[in-house]
């Protein structure tokens, strides 16, 4: 299946259950405040900025005092101040509910959301995802802390050539320590598995900045969710591609990664930071697709 069906599905429900917002254009090019983030002393601005000729840069703002101090100008800019809101899914790029703020349409589309949080208990994050493109979507990550009155990129991330995708999620029980788990991966266009990998990042406070750790490990495992196995990714692509509404967010996995002997047969699933998640998505395609067998395997160590 091609990247661009796998990517621009979004849900029709979660759309308008939440509803379109318009953000409307001002009488004057100022800038367009869409969304505010108090983190302790300090205000964050998601805003689209002053449009320039066809390109209205997209900025987060720090406020102290209602006066900016500090910006960062994300990688993809605007074509106009006008934005709606949409609700993010399983294949945008950021935790699924979340609200993103979409500019543009086709080539000119770039989709935003931003979230907050807590990465150690003195130090307080705004995570931004931008999706953007129209054939082939692609997505970049930032992490931004305020830090001395600036902002500080504290780790950011952005996709290569060809069919790829990437997605930031947020773990973490305590309100105090929150975690990312980054996820890339590669849709092989060839008759090859395709490759999905994953990496946690740690907030390291004396250099302001994430390090990254291959996951999964024996104290961080993953969760894969198996929807089929097959005896060759040509079966599983055609299964996946029989049912392209139900098994979109789904990949075609390599199963001897996963299980010893398997033989190189191919897994219809995905892997998640988190068993919830794991189950939320079984539960998913369960619901959409009552006849599939779907199961959740803890996965402790990457070959």
């Amino acid at each position: 299946m091609a990247a661009t069906q796998r990517c621009s599905i979004v849900s029709l429900v979660g759309l308008l259950a939440a509803g379109l917002t318009l953000v409307p254009v001002p009488a004057a090019s100022a800038d367009r405040v869409l969304q505010i983030f108090h983190a302790d002393r300090f205000v964050l601005d998601l805003a689209i900025a002053k449009c320039r000729s066809s390109e209205c840069p997209i900025q987060v703002r720090l406020r102290r005092a209602n006066r900016v101090v500090d910006r960062v100008t994300l990688l993809v800019a605007a074509g106009s101040q006008r934005a709606k809101a949409e609700i993010v899914d399983a294949v945008w790029g950021a935790d699924a509910g979340l609200k993103a703020w979409a500019t543009g349409e086709e080539n000119s589309y770039v989709s935003t959301a931003a979230r907050l949080l807590r990465l150690a208990p003195r130090t307080t994050a705004l995570l931004v995802s931008q999706q953007y493109g129209f054939e082939h979507l692609k997505r970049n990550h930032l992490v931004i802390v305020p830090r001395a009155g600036k902002l500080t990129i504290a780790w950011k991330a952005v996709e290569g050539a060809g069919p790829t995708w990437s997605a930031t999620q947020v773990i973490g029980s305590s309100p105090d320590r929150r975690e990312i788990v980054y996820f890339h991966g590669f849709y092989d266009p060839e008759d090859t598995a395709e490759r999905l990998d994953a990496v946690r990042l740690t907030f390291h406070a004396a250099s302001a900045r994430l390090r990254e750790t291959a996951l999964p490990t024996r104290t961080m495992p993953l969760y894969l969710l198996k929807l089929g196995i097959h005896e060759t990714v040509a079966q599983a692509r055609e299964a996946r591609s029989a049912n392209p509404y139900c098994l979109t967010p789904q990949w075609i996995l390599d199963a001897s990664r996963f299980r010893a002997g398997a033989g190189g047969r191919a897994i219809v699933g995905s892997l998640y930071a988190t068993r919830a998640a794991a189950e939320e998505a079984a539960r998913s395609a369960k619901s959409c697709l009552p006849d599939v067998t779907a199961s959740v395997e803890t996965w402790t160590a990457a070959p």
